[in-house]
C-alpha cells in the first residue's frame, strides 16, 4: 500500500475524531474542520482504487465507524450523555455490519481467484440430480 493511501486513511480517522469531539463540545468550527479533513481523506484513498490489495474498502471504512462509535459511546458514558452513548453504539453496530459485508466480498473474491488459478470452475450442484445414479 502506498503512502498516499495510508495518509488518506489517517486523514479519515483524524477527521472523524475531530468532527465527533466538535459535536460533543459544541464547537462548530471543529466539526467543520473534521468533516473537511475526513472528506479529503476519502478523496485521497479513493483516488487510487482499492486501499489494500485483497481487502475490500468497506472493511476499512467499517472499522473506522466502529472506532468512531466506540469513542462516541465511551465519551457519552463518561459525561452521562445517554443520547451520545446510544449514537456511538449505533455507529459501532453499523461499522460491524459494513465490515462483515466487506469480509464476505473478500471471501467471494478469494474463492473466485482460487478457482481461476486452478483453472477449475466451481461446480454447481444439481438439486434435481438423483443420488442413486452416481
Amino acid at each position: 500500500m502506498d503512502n498516499t493511501r495510508i495518509e488518506g486513511i489517517g486523514h479519515q480517522v483524524k477527521g472523524a475524531v475531530k468532527e465527533t469531539v466538535g459535536k460533543i463540545i459544541g464547537d462548530a468550527k471543529l466539526v467543520s474542520d473534521g468533516a473537511a479533513e475526513r472528506a479529503r481523506g476519502y478523496a485521497q484513498t479513493n483516488a487510487g482504487g482499492q486501499l489494500i490489495p485483497g481487502i475490500d474498502t468497506d472493511r476499512i471504512t467499517g472499522v473506522g465507524h466502529q472506532l468512531k462509535g466506540a469513542i462516541k459511546q465511551g465519551f457519552g458514558n463518561l459525561i452521562g450523555d445517554s443520547k451520545l452513548a446510544a449514537d456511538g453504539s449505533a455507529e459501532r453496530s453499523m461499522g460491524k455490519v459494513q465490515d462483515a459485508a466487506g469480509s464476505a466480498r473478500d471471501e467471494a473474491r478469494h474463492a473466485s481467484q482460487k478457482a481461476q488459478d486452478s483453472n477449475i470452475a466451481p461446480a454447481a450442484e444439481d438439486p434435481w440430480k438423483d443420488p442413486s445414479k452416481d
